[in-house]
């Protein structure tokens, strides 16, 4: 009787100890879930600022007339001395567009020569993930600098 009582007693502990690893490993994916899911959302941030400059004239007013070109008689991003028209800062954006978990900033570029930097934030459950690129203008239009891509 008593080896009984020892190997019930060795049986719960296993299933409570299986319980709360199943339980550990449940939280572990639905973390990593949401990390993935902020990142994809703050990626195609930056996917949604290349489409709006390769199409402004698909959106009426904002945020289509943002991205159109301002400079040389309204044929370029650049004025004369090759200065982007984008001069704001991160904390002073030349755009910012927010949603309900993710927000888009456009400001001036770090790079000389770049067209500018965006900063796409997104919040899934407590992940918070942002990526940052540089945009250049390239022959079939905006396109993210080589090198520039980073995630925080």
């Amino acid at each position: 009787m008593l080896v009984t009582l020892l190997f019930l007693l060795l049986l719960t502990i296993l299933g409570t100890s299986s319980l709360y690893l199943a339980y550990t490993e449940i939280i572990l994916s639905r973390s990593t879930e949401s990390d993935a899911k902020a990142f994809y959302i703050a990626e195609s941030g930056i996917e949604q600022t290349l489409y709006w400059f390769g199409n402004p004239d698909k959106f009426p007013g904002s945020p289509g007339d943002f991205f159109r070109k301002r400079m040389l008689n309204n044929t370029s991003f650049f004025d004369a001395d090759g200065k982007s028209q984008y001069t704001g800062t991160a904390g002073n954006p030349d755009n910012v567009l927010s949603g309900k978990d993710n927000e888009l900033k456009i400001y001036k570029p770090l790079t000389p020569g770049a067209l500018c930097t965006v900063k796409s934030k997104s919040i899934s459950g407590r992940i918070s993930r942002v990526v940052t690129a540089e945009l250049i203008e390239g022959l079939s239009g905006a396109q993210i600098l080589s090198g520039s891509w980073m995630t925080e």
